[in-house]
């Protein structure tokens, strides 16, 4: 898990975990993020490797640059410190396979969860378990 630092993040930055990127945006006692999927690729070529956002409009499509309006994202939420520990989703699809909400409580369970809580802890908010 990548840790997070000990200020408060003034613009979007985002991790690849799962062959998903999210995006976090924090301020204070909350963080935001959105969790977009994504194509890792690997040229045999010349080695290059990266990935690529996938397209909402046709997933076989990848994006190398990303826009909001034009990538597939399957989930966003907040995370915060209210008293109590509070957490938000919101689904953008209205149907998914059984599979892919699995990875996606995992995804949040694992990664996005624990790095919320630690980026919230070090901005002096939260309990101390």
């Amino acid at each position: 898990m990548n840790e997070p630092s000990n200020t408060t993040i003034e613009k979007v930055i985002g991790f690849s975990i799962d062959n998903y990127a999210i995006h976090y945006n924090t301020k204070d006692n909350t963080v935001y993020f959105e969790v977009y999927p994504i194509q890792e690729w690997y040229n045999p070529t010349n080695g290059d490797k990266g990935f690529h956002y996938l397209d909402k409009e046709d997933l076989t499509t990848g994006r190398n640059d990303f826009d909001k309006d034009l990538c597939l994202k399957k989930f966003e939420g907040s995370y915060c410190w209210r008293g109590v520990w509070e957490s938000r989703l919101y689904f953008t699809d209205e149907e998914y396979w059984g599979e892919e909400l699995k990875d996606m409580s995992d995804l949040f369970d694992k990664h996005i969860e624990p790095w919320s809580k630690s980026f919230i802890k070090k901005q002096g908010y939260g309990d101390n378990e």
